[in-house]
């Protein structure tokens, strides 16, 4: 039996403009909660600013904290990758270059854009339970990359055993902090600054050797 191609409207699928769709909510939801705060903004600004009808907000998520969840997720996912990436590039160097790639590789996309760094240290925080489940389960993830990296720096002699667990979760706090105060304050300072400061911190609390901040 014959099927009918699927109907095209404007020369793109169905599918096509579902996704075109959760790209412009996700943009509109970058702007707005990152500028003006989650609680502040409103389903029906979402959908102005993404030229997006309710109708098919609903379609894409069940309520606004699913599209926070959604942007945060593509947020990690990045910040992930990148640091993924740095670790495959460096995989020859000394674990105190590979470590501060690996800082450097996780902060630059996010404090590049205050809008990213003000979601993701800020504006996720105490939202929901939900919403920090996944926020912890970031963070666990996080760490756990960081004892393997941790624990092959100690099989190959660069430096001595140590609770790597304690001083990723230490590390994770001290960012998520530091960069949280940072967005916070009506003056920031450079985020280049910012950067360098805690890729420092890094290699101090993961070598035990001192680092200038």
């Amino acid at each position: 039996m014959e099927t009918t191609p699927a109907r095209r409207y404007g020369g793109q699928s169905a599918e096509e403009r579902d996704h075109g769709r959760l790209l412009r909510l996700r943009a509109a939801a970058l702007d707005l909660f990152g500028t003006h705060g989650y609680q502040a903004v409103s389903i029906d600004r979402l959908c102005s600013t993404a030229s997006v009808s309710t109708r098919h907000f609903y379609q894409q998520f069940s309520c606004k904290e699913d599209l926070l969840l959604d942007l945060y997720g593509a947020i990690t996912a990045e910040a992930y990758e990148a640091v993924g990436h740095s670790l495959a590039a460096t995989g020859d160097d000394d674990f105190r270059r590979r470590l501060d790639a690996a800082v450097r590789a996780y902060l630059r996309p996010v404090l590049a854009d205050p809008r990213t760094a003000r979601i993701a240290f800020v504006e996720i925080v105490g939202v929901s339970p939900r919403v920090e489940q996944q926020r912890l389960d970031f963070r666990a993830t996080i760490v756990a990359l960081v004892e393997d990296e941790g624990g092959r720096a100690v099989d190959r002699g660069e430096i001595a055993p140590r609770d790597f667990r304690f001083l990723a979760l230490a590390l994770s706090g001290a960012i998520n902090v530091v960069v949280h105060d940072w967005m916070r304050r009506p003056r920031r300072g450079s985020a280049r600054r910012l950067e360098d400061q805690l890729c420092a911190l890094a290699v101090h609390l993961m070598t035990g050797e001192a680092a200038p901040v």
